[in-house]
């Protein structure tokens, strides 16, 4: 009965968020200078646990929240990221996947895609492989970016890019978005 009082009194105080930001996790193999992931990681065995959360998904759902976003650290290091998307889009929950595209595969992406997954919003370092994985930390990295918003679209599932402007990459904003368009990002 108390609960229902403070759902009540809440609804009356303000709307329900729109959105939840869900960081899944704070592993990543990138290195980005710019991060906002904690200097001390969390392991994946402090992490929340898949049913912890989906709850967490239940009680967002509850509250009226509309969109997810999935994001870390880099989500796809999450085992449980194809059954955590599920159980979103049953709870009605517009999912958007926040990735460095380091750690998926074609065939997760389908899967992801076939699951409902909504959108896929991809981080870039870069307009180059050589300023993208120095700025990124990771060798490698822009060549898998590029291969998964191929995926992404081939797919079916709307692709957006994000790009941190900073001094490492302030010369290439116009190639940012020339690549964004390239890449088929909405």
């Amino acid at each position: 009965m108390k609960l229902a009082i403070q759902e009540a009194k809440l609804k009356r105080l303000a709307p329900p968020p729109m959105a939840l930001l869900a960081e899944l996790t704070h592993r990543c193999p990138l290195a980005c200078p710019y991060c906002s992931n904690p200097l001390e990681l969390i392991g994946a065995k402090q992490e929340l646990s898949t049913e912890e959360w989906i709850e967490v998904f239940r009680q967002a759902a509850k509250m009226g929240v509309l969109h997810l976003h999935l994001s870390g650290g880099e989500p796809a290091a999450r085992r449980d990221l194809l059954e955590l998307t599920k159980a979103a889009v049953e709870l009605g929950l517009y999912t958007n996947l926040i990735t460095s595209g380091v750690g998926l595969t074609q065939a997760r992406v389908e899967a992801l895609g076939q699951a409902g997954l909504d959108h896929v919003q991809l981080s870039i370092q870069g307009t180059d492989a050589a300023s993208a994985d120095r700025i990124g930390g990771y060798k490698g990295g822009f060549e898998r970016k590029m291969a998964l918003a191929n995926w992404v679209t081939t797919a079916g599932i709307p692709l957006t890019v994000n790009a941190v402007c900073h001094k490492q990459n302030m010369d290439q904003l116009d190639a940012m978005l020339e690549l964004a368009l390239t890449l088929g990002a909405r």
